[in-house]
Parts: structure tokens; sequence; C-alpha cells
């Protein structure tokens, strides 16, 4: 996947905030079929594929993105027509470190170019963008640099990447300033791509953007930056204090020697936590460790997950997880759309619809009863004692009222619609199935499943494009989790 378009997606589901960055180690994702493993503190977002691991630090300084691809010399060589073993990539690292200089290197595996994604190339497959982390117009404007580095004995080859951004309002471009590193080693014929991202607003957008706004609308556009109601106010009445509360910062701090201080801290932490190792295929197939339910959730070997693990400081003993799992290259082919287009003037509905094929969304919670979370026990067990038959005659008596709902079939008209509900006195399941029309254009099969036990529960929605299953498997995903332990 794209390593920036990753950094896209990922901004949908955070907002950036200032905090001190890498406490005690806590988590750590492990890729036995690709030989690494990525120790984490606190991430606030995931994406994982069966190549692929990427996070985003809930207390992080600079609001990076962080990005680990593992590429085998014979998929390498599919994409790209270059061969490569690790015995000739280490041969050719070390003459680098030999070296003094930081001269752009000819060897093609230390090229920005050969990790290039050209505009408008769909994605057929996974391995079609996990090479993806320069576009063209970064390689044209952006400044690179090359350096070797070693890291406990692991030696990387490193191109940095400073871009910085523009904006034309006449012109109607806005791109945000950016700072890469990409560090590329090499283990038992893998290549390994180890990408840091960090986006910043430029300048002169900041500037536009606030000159165009009064007091009160400019402060609520600080708080949506993650800023405080008291920093935003602070910032609005003292210039020199705007500067200090933004983040992301803006173009001219990626040159900002405390703000580089930072990053290069932050990311000396990302190499530190990687390690690699012997694959092992005889591991378990590709899927998600549900924190939450406390097991293994499997997944199509050609998907990806983003999870989001959020936190209950008010409830004692609840967790939660919230998990949307799709083909990998569906969401790149999105993820590079949204990279290129304007979501409010260029982006046509039909454009998303094309590339759309299935998802699943996964929510899973659960709860140790405690005195704080003791209204939830209490509603819990009131729900229980609700009979069967009297859960399914509301289902049946609100049904007709929502497909015949007006304001609703202005946006979606619900058909072949069936509903069910289920309690055996441990767990109750609703489960329900629809064809969707949406805007009257475009089609769409859903499967709904609401499960719950006093103490944990799940919640899935498989969509599909059409009119029919498209993954049997992905569709039916919420069946082969278990909310009750086995006896």
């Amino acid at each position: 996947m794209k390593k920036s378009t990753a950094a896209i997606l990922s901004s949908l589901l955070v907002l950036g905030c200032a905090y001190p960055v890498f406490a005690a180690p806590k988590n750590i994702y492990t890729d036995a079929d690709s030989g690494f493993a990525m120790q984490t503190v606190n991430p606030i977002m995931e994406y994982a594929s069966k190549y692929s691991y990427g996070f985003q630090e809930n207390k992080s300084i600079t609001d990076s993105f962080n990005s680990v691809a593992a590429i085998p010399a014979d998929v390498f060589a599919k994409k790209t027509g270059i061969t490569f073993t690790t015995k000739e990539f280490k041969e050719k690292l070390a003459a680098e470190m030999s070296k003094k200089s930081g001269t752009k290197p000819d060897y093609a595996l230390f090229r920005p170019e050969t990790y290039m994604h050209a505009e408008g190339q769909p994605y057929v497959n996974m391995e079609d963008s996990m090479l993806d982390c320069f576009d063209e117009d970064e390689l044209q404007h952006a400044t690179f640099s090359y350096e070797t580095k070693t890291e406990g004995k692991q030696n990387y080859f490193v191109i940095s990447m400073q871009y910085p951004g523009e904006f034309n309002k006449e012109k109607n471009i806005d791109r945000n300033a950016k700072d890469k590193k990409l560090y590329i080693t090499s283990e038992n014929n893998i290549l390994y791509l180890t990408e840091s991202y960090c986006s910043a607003e430029t300048e002169a957008a900041k500037k536009a953007k606030a000159a165009g706004n009064k007091n009160s609308t400019l402060k609520k556009d600080y708080e949506e930056k993650g800023l405080s109601a008291e920093t935003a106010g602070s910032a609005v009445q003292d210039p020199q204090a705007l500067q200090k509360a933004l983040l992301p910062l803006t173009d001219s701090s990626l040159n900002d020697p405390k703000f580089q201080k930072a990053l290069q801290k932050e990311r000396e932490a990302i190499l530190k936590g990687l390690t690699f190792f012997k694959p092992d295929k005889s591991k378990k197939a590709f899927g998600m460790n549900d924190p939450a339910l406390k097991q293994f959730v499997s997944l199509p070997d050609n998907w990806l997950y983003v999870r989001a693990t959020p936190e209950f400081k008010d409830q004692e003993g609840v967790k939660a997880n919230i998990a949307w799992a799709a083909p990998y290259a569906m969401v790149s082919n999105l993820a590079n759309l949204a990279l290129f287009k304007d979501f409010n003037k260029d982006l046509k509905p039909e454009e998303l619809y094309n590339i759309y094929d299935e998802s699943v969304v996964l929510a899973s919670y659960s709860f140790q009863k405690s005195n704080k979370n003791k209204d939830i026990s209490d509603l819990a067990e009131e729900i229980f004692k609700i009979p069967q038959s009297d859960m399914q005659k509301a289902l049946n008596e609100m049904l007709p009222k929502l497909l015949d709902n007006e304001d609703l079939k202005k946006y979606a008209v619900l058909s072949n619609t069936k509903a069910k509900i289920a309690n055996d006195g441990q767990v109750i399941n609703l489960s329900f199935d629809t064809n969707v029309k949406v805007m009257n254009r475009f089609a769409f099969l859903t499967r709904a499943n609401l499960a719950g036990t006093r103490n944990n529960g799940l919640f899935s929605l498989y969509i599909s494009k059409g009119d029919k299953t498209v993954t049997k498997a992905a569709a039916n995903l919420a069946d082969k989790v278990k909310l009750l332990p086995e006896k």
C-alpha cells in the first residue's frame, strides 16, 4: 500500500495531538510469513496485510505515520524486472557505507525511481502497490538525500525526501509539504522497506485560510486540528503563540531543528523496535488479533485491515476493537484516488463505486463487572429477561416502518430484507440482510450481524457491490467468532 496514501486513510480515523513520545514498549506485531516484528508503544491506529504493517502512535509529537513492507525477491522482480539477492544487496550496501559522499547511487534498489507510482495506474493485486513510496510530482520537485545507517546489527540504506508543498489559490493548487524517510534493508532474499511519513500544511495555505476567517471560525479550525479550546483561544489572540500551537507543523518547520530532532527521535525508536528473523510459512493464516474478544479472526490472504482501539478511561474493565477489512488492491485504489482527487470538487460518486468491491466492518467489546460499569451489567440482565418471541415481534413491527420511511427512501431503498433475532439465555443474536439501492443508482448487498452476551459482543457489517456475495468467508466472518468460552 502506498505509504503516503495510508497516512491519508489514517487521518480519517485520528486527530493529531502533542504529547511526549515513546514510553515503555507495550505492543508487538509479528509477521511470521514475512520474517519481521514491529514493537510499538500505544498505536491509535494500525493497518496490516500479509506482507505489510503500518501504524500511528497515539502520542506522537510529529503526527507521523510509519510502515513496513516485506517484498520477496521474486515479487520484486516480477513488478520491476530487477532481480536481487540478500547477498548482492549487502555487498552493494557495504560499498555505499565505505563512501564518504552522499551522492545518488547507481544501484537500482537505492534509487527513489524504483519505488515510484505513476498517477492513473490501477492496482490489480496486492504486490502492485507495495513498492509505492514516491509519486511523480515528488520525484520532480522534492529534495532527496542519501545515507547509510546502522541500528544494532542491521544496516540500512536511507533515502530522505523533503517536499516543499505548493499553494496557489488562483490555479486551485493546494499540496501539503511532506517529510519522508525510507529505510531499505534485506534478509532471507526479502526486501524490507520501512517508511516514516510526516505531512504538513503549507505556510501560504495556512495564511490564506486564516485570513478568510473571523476569530470564532479560526478558533474552531484550530480545535479541529486537535488543539484544546484554551490553546486555540490563545493562538487567536497571540500571533506568536499561533506558530507554536499548530500541529502538524507547516512547511517552514520542515527545516526547524527542534522539529527535526523530535522527528528523528521517533524514527530511531521505530528502527530500534524492528527485528528480522527467518520466515516461517507454517504459522497460522493471515488475520487479526481481537484484544476485546481475546481471539484470532482469520481474513482472506489478499485483504488488509485498519484497526483502532479506543480507550474508555471512565469505564473500568471495558475494552473495544473497531476494524475495517477489505481487499488490499481495492483499498490501494481508493486511497490512490483520494490522493489525486479533490473530494469536494473533482471526485464523482461513480468513481468510488467503480473501484469498490466488498468490505466488512467489525466492532467488538468486552467488560468486566465492577462498580463503575454496574449500570451496563444491570441493563444486560434486563435485556436477557425479554422473551425471544417479544423481541421478534418488535422487530417485525419495526421493519415495515423502516422500509416505508420516506426520508430514508430519498437516499436509499431497501429490498429483499430479512431480519431475525434469537435469544437462548446466553447469547442474543440479531441478523439483518438486505439489498440497498443508494441514490437510485448504486446497488449493494449487505449482511449485518449483532451478537452479545452479558460480558461481550460483536457487530459485523458486510457490504458488497451489486446483488451477490463476493467472498463468502468475509460475509460469514461473524459466524466464526465465539462469544462464549468453550466448555
